[in-house]
């Protein structure tokens, strides 16, 4: 294939970003063709060329990975990329699974109800599965709940965690998006799936979209290190790091002799002998088991198809408390807060089932949970049913969690899941990658 010049490539861009494409018209015709599909099969050869449109736009996406901003922003406009171009912009190891082919373009449709949904691909590892979908249809869907999703191999319901947002801030009659599966090590020796979505709009409309996948599955890269790591006396052991297409995943283990409870780490990353650095992941899932149980896996962009000569994990900024002030206990039935450590600038209110909580921030424009596990006096855990997180200004974080206290057993401790209160140093391990 004959190499594109840098000036005819910058000239494609501009013009490309020139052109007004007609968002909402091209999707109704999509919808409209996939339905006269389905009730004329004569009419092939027209659902034929524009699919060989969509494989032309999807290698050209693929084979410019690396463009400009002004190139994804275009692309972006055209029905069914959206979702990619999303998880590219914050993902450098969906960036890698698209240019070495391991994508699975699959465009399965349905109309019910007046509704289109259409399943556009898979990426999927033996960690997961990623699913970047469409809805659409000629009326507004912008806060259309997504009801139930289930992740199904012979009907059967796949112990998987779903992941999905769905919603628009704008009025539309189109919603691009993904969903993300997560599930242990699994076999895929019968690659045959259903995905099944219920909606919540006035019929329930429910999809069933049968799929199969072709790829083979790539093999999990796992390194096992047992190194410890300490700050400011604190120590954390890294176990080990498993590293598959989609997600890279660190497990770390704290020492239960420990005189703080560490919270987290904000800043952990993977670099190559080129000081090129994977981060942690933006969208999707962060992470899985719980540090206040003593051990957590978190998940990182993925550098699967690299072959880098040299690896090092990088933590630095660990977040940690005191024991005995890294939670707030209240009794819901008087309405009180009776516990909260003196940390500065911390607030806390208790109203019936809701509890807000305000503290000081470093960070600017980014919204991060405070409250994590909740536990009643008879060591029960208590669940929330929904929590918001808004910033009053630039330097203050807060967040209303409401609790369902049904037979719940007063006073509530609840612990803290993020205060930045940070321990010193950075430390680093270089994993064995032969």
């Amino acid at each position: 294939m004959k190499q594109v010049e840098k000036h005819d490539y910058d000239t494609f861009v501009k013009e490309l970003a020139k052109i007004d494409i007609p968002y909402e018209q091209l999707e109704e015709s999509r919808r409209k063709s996939v339905i006269r599909f389905q009730k004329e099969k004569s009419n092939r050869q027209r659902t034929w060329k524009s699919i060989a449109v969509t494989c032309a736009l999807l290698f050209l996406f693929v084979t410019s990975i690396r463009v400009s901003p002004a190139f994804a922003s275009a692309i972006a406009k055209i029905p069914g990329f959206a979702p990619l171009v999303q998880m590219i912009t914050y993902d450098k190891g969906v960036k890698d699974i698209l240019h070495n082919n391991y994508y699975e373009e699959l465009g399965l449709s349905q109309t019910k109800n007046g509704l289109s949904f259409t399943l556009q691909g898979v990426i999927a590892d033996e960690t997961g599965m990623i699913l970047p979908y469409t809805l659409s249809a000629p009326f507004d869907v912008h806060d259309l709940a997504t009801k139930k999703v289930e992740l199904r191999r012979n009907g059967e319901v796949l112990p998987a965690g779903i992941s999905y947002s769905g919603f628009s801030e704008k009025e539309t009659s189109l919603i691009e998006d993904k969903f993300v599966a997560t599930f242990d090590p699994f076999n895929y020796d019968n690659a045959n799936f259903e995905l099944y979505i219920q909606f919540a709009d006035k019929k329930q409309t429910e999809f069933t979209i049968p799929f199969s996948l072709k790829k083979q599955i790539a093999k999990t890269k796992t390194y096992k290190l047992n190194e410890k790591m300490s700050f400011d006396g604190q120590q954390i052991t890294i176990k080990s790091v498993s590293i598959s297409p989609l997600r890279t995943g660190i497990t770390i283990a704290l020492d239960p002799n420990n005189e703080m409870r560490i919270l987290g780490f904000d800043d952990i990353r993977l670099l190559d002998e080129k000081g090129e650095e994977w981060t942690t992941i933006n969208n999707g899932l962060t992470a899985t088991g719980n540090l206040i149980d003593g051990e957590e896996t978190i998940f990182m962009q993925s550098n699967y198809f690299r072959e880098p000569k040299k690896l090092t994990l990088s933590i630095g900024k660990v977040k940690a408390l005191p024991k005995g002030e890294d939670f707030i206990e209240v009794d819901f039935n008087r309405n009180k807060v009776l516990f909260k450590p003196p940390l500065p600038g911390l607030k806390v209110q208790a109203n019936k089932q809701m509890v807000t909580i305000n503290v000081p921030t470093s960070y600017k424009d980014k919204n991060i949970g405070l409250l994590g596990t909740a536990i009643d006096a008879n060591g029960e855990t208590v669940y929330s049913n929904s929590g918001s997180y808004y910033r009053p200004d630039e330097y203050v974080i807060e967040q209303t969690e409401t609790y369902d206290i049904k037979e719940v057993v007063n006073p509530v401790r609840i612990y803290f899941s993020h205060y930045e209160n940070f321990l010193d140093g950075t430390q680093t391990v270089d994993i064995p990658l032969k």
